[in-house]
C-alpha cells in the first residue's frame, strides 16, 4: 500500500520512489491510539510531506480508492501462494485462502473497503490506528 500510495498521492513522491524509495510501510495496527506512534514531529520537509501525503490518502483517497488487485496484483498473489506451499502450509488451507482472496477481497476498494472495515480490524487482518 505505501509505494502505491507514494505513487498516487503526488508526482513529488513519485520522483522519491524513483529515486531509491521502493517500499514504505506504516504499523496502522498497533494496540493503543496514540498518534505519537505514528507520525512524529520532523525536520525533514520529505517526511512531513510523505506523511501528509498518507493521511490524505487514507482521508481522502476519492479516485486512487482503487480495487485491491490493482496494488495486489494476480502475479503478487500467485507468487505468495506458492511461497505458502514452499514453507510448508497445507495445500488445502491454501486453497482455502486463494478462495477468500478471490470471492472477498480482491475486489473491494483498496481504502473505503478494506482498509476501513471494521469486520476485517476486528480480526487484526488489517486496521486503522482509531479502529474506523
Amino acid at each position: 500500500l505505501g509505494f502505491f500510495a507514494a505513487r498516487a498521492f503526488s508526482p513529488t513522491a513519485a520522483q522519491a520512489c524513483k529515486a531509491g524509495i521502493k517500499a514504505v510501510t506504516w504499523n496502522v495496527a498497533a494496540v493503543n491510539n496514540n498518534p505519537f506512534e505514528y507520525w512524529i514531529t520532523h525536520k525533514d520537509p520529505a517526511y512531513n510531506q510523505l506523511m501528509d501525503g498518507v493521511q490524505d490518502y487514507i482521508g481522502n483517497a476519492g479516485t486512487r480508492d482503487v480495487p485491491v488487485k490493482e496494488v495486489l496484483t494476480e502475479a503478487m498473489v500467485k507468487q505468495l501462494f506458492e511461497d505458502m506451499v514452499a514453507v510448508g502450509m497445507n495445500q488445502h488451507d491454501v486453497d482455502q485462502v486463494a478462495k477468500r482472496w478471490h470471492l472477498e477481497y480482491k475486489d473491494r476498494k483498496i481504502i473505503s473497503e478494506f482498509m476501513k472495515d471494521s469486520l476485517i480490524g476486528k480480526k487484526r487482518l488489517a486496521s486503522m490506528p482509531d479502529r474506523v
